[in-house]
């Protein structure tokens, strides 16, 4: 518990400090109104489920850059649905499957042909795309309904999904053997293989629970606007790695969690925040956001080259020991 506590300290800091320069320097954001500003925003938009969801992927080392993509086919094809008369669950669940099925065939192109996931899931980036340009182009699809609407209408909504999405995904990672599996072969995939683990049927797995939570982001963000579009989520892919490295989630595997992704996307969505708040356009978020992704993966890498390396010390130590002991060495 302590350990936890120390891993989340630093993200929590800074969260703490950007609150206190935005309170300093915008006396406008000095209300509640602000803070759940930035709550709607993290939740209605998607951000933070789609974020749960690219969490447990990194964390098994399976990056996914699809996601953006998978997120616009979703919108489609519950738009689609909704506007035939369908009754808001079939929509509802067809979205999920949708998602689901996208993360699937990550997986399974991951698995069946090696190529990197980098790679792999750029490719079907657009290949999804394409399918939600063709079932979606020309459609209106808008003005759901108030059953439906209420998914992503102003903050109860929004939060009920999110919290699904954080138990659902925290449970996987701290209570099912899938969890400690997806941390070991993130860590070292080769050595979770000659341990037993099923590498290649987790990573389906993985990319499928992603592609689900980024469908359940979709069914947000949709309801929020109230109109599915062929376009959306374009870019989004990148804000959700921002949000998890932000956190403290490692791009390189085997480290992270849930609760530390709280963290990221607050960070990312309170800088967002703070930059309207005191009036400057809206390419500085961008350049921000750049920024603070690029720090955060620098200060990842730096500790895990000082964490290799303070095992690697340790090692030669304990070899000296043993030279000694059996009376060779100084």
């Amino acid at each position: 518990m302590q350990r936890q506590l120390r891993e989340i300290a630093g993200p929590l800091v800074g969260l703490v400090l950007i609150w206190i320069v935005i309170f300093a320097l915008a006396p406008i954001a000095r209300s509640w109104a602000s803070v759940e500003n930035v709550l709607e925003n993290a939740t209605g938009s998607g951000l933070f489920i789609l974020c749960v969801g690219m969490t447990i992927a990194l964390i098994g080392n399976c990056l996914d850059l699809s996601v953006g993509s998978t997120y616009a086919l979703v919108s489609v094809v519950v738009g689609q649905l909704l506007k035939a008369g369908a009754p808001v669950p079939v929509a509802i669940v067809a979205g999920l499957g949708a998602g689901a099925l996208c993360g699937i065939i990550n997986g399974s192109i991951v698995v069946k042909t090696g190529i990197p996931t980098l790679i792999a899931t750029l490719g079907t980036q657009m290949a999804f795309r394409g399918v939600a340009d063709m079932i979606g182009a020309g459609v209106d699809m808008e003005q759901f309904g108030k059953t439906f609407d209420w998914i992503g209408t102003g903050l109860v909504g929004p939060m009920v999904c999110s919290a699904i999405a954080f138990f659902v995904v925290w449970f996987i990672l701290s209570k099912t053997r899938l969890g400690f599996q997806t941390f070991a072969q993130g860590g070292n995939e080769e050595v979770a293989r000659l341990a037993g683990i099923p590498v290649k049927r987790n990573i389906v797995l993985i990319y499928m629970i992603c592609g689900i939570m980024a469908g359940l982001a979709s069914i947000v963000y949709t309801a929020r606007v109230d109109f599915a579009y062929v376009d959306r989520g374009q870019g989004i892919e990148l804000l959700a790695i921002a949000g998890v490295v932000i956190g403290g989630t490692s791009m390189f595997g085997g480290v992270g969690g849930v609760g530390k992704t709280v963290l990221g996307v607050l960070i990312y969505e309170s800088i967002f925040a703070g930059l309207i708040y005191l009036h400057y356009d809206a390419f500085w978020q961008q350049v921000a956001t750049g920024v603070v992704l690029i720090l955060a993966v620098w200060i990842d890498h730096t500790q895990r080259r000082a964490s290799a390396s303070r095992r690697t010390g340790s090692d030669t130590a304990n070899k000296r020991s043993l030279w000694r002991r059996v009376g060779f060495g100084s």
